[in-house]
């Protein structure tokens, strides 16, 4: 078993405290984070304010950037053997994935939760990514029937779910979908966050309402689940 952090989504002035959070669980002084923005095509604007959350709490950040050029395996293997922390960022689930089979990062993210060898976290579509399929708008979506959103498909597929980021703002959209699997899900608000320590499972939140909630289909019928949350 590893250790996972999947937040919902959020603004930097919530979610910094849920990056504390997860600075804190590495246990050192100075813990290593490694950026991944493969979702957002490596922005640079974005690896600028996770630099900023992170060093703040006395972290060191650096990037894996897998958006332009080539990049060898060695490459990947020394920037990953040497974090403590991966944070995953937000953006375009369906290219995320694409771009990580590519370089075999996929089942290297796996093999570092099975053996508990970094903390693995993201939001959006870095918390999506450890599920079995996610709520998305990515690109390959614009324009379809349901209004840009669909089912990311083959994800790391490390908890069974049909994972929902953002879901204060897709509840319509997430809970019809959803009927259509047959398979649970877990939606998480923005400024939420799911956390698996060692198989112990929790949630967390930066604000006073934000919620997770575990959603199933019983007899045609959505049972939706507030899950208990830690507020931070």
């Amino acid at each position: 078993m590893g250790r996972i952090v999947g937040i919902g989504g959020g603004e930097p002035e919530t979610a910094y405290k849920i990056h504390q959070y997860i600075a804190g669980m590495a246990g050192k002084a100075e813990p290593r984070v490694l950026f991944i923005g493969t979702a957002s095509h490596d922005n640079e604007e974005y690896s600028a304010y996770i630099h900023s959350d992170f060093e703040g709490f006395g972290c060191t950040v650096e990037d894996l950037r897998l958006s332009g050029g080539e990049v060898t395996a060695e490459e990947i293997d020394g920037l990953l053997a040497q974090a403590d922390i991966l944070y995953v960022g937000g953006g375009d689930t369906a290219y995320m994935m694409e771009v990580w089979r590519k370089y075999g990062l996929d089942e290297k993210l796996k093999e570092i939760y099975r053996e508990d060898r970094a903390i693995l976290s993201g939001l959006s579509a870095g918390a999506m990514c450890w599920f079995r399929c996610g709520h998305s708008d990515s690109a390959v979506f614009e324009g379809n029937e349901e209004g840009g959103f669909g089912w990311v498909e083959n994800l790391l597929g490390i908890y069974p779910y049909a994972f929902c980021p953002h879901y204060d703002l897709r509840v319509e959209s997430f809970d019809r979908m959803l009927g259509a699997l047959d398979v649970p899900g877990l939606a998480v608000e923005e400024n939420a966050a799911f956390v698996d320590d060692n198989g112990t499972i929790s949630y967390i939140a930066s604000t006073e309402t934000a919620t997770a909630y575990l959603c199933r289909y019983e007899d045609g019928r959505l049972v939706k689940e507030a899950q208990p949350m830690k507020r931070l």
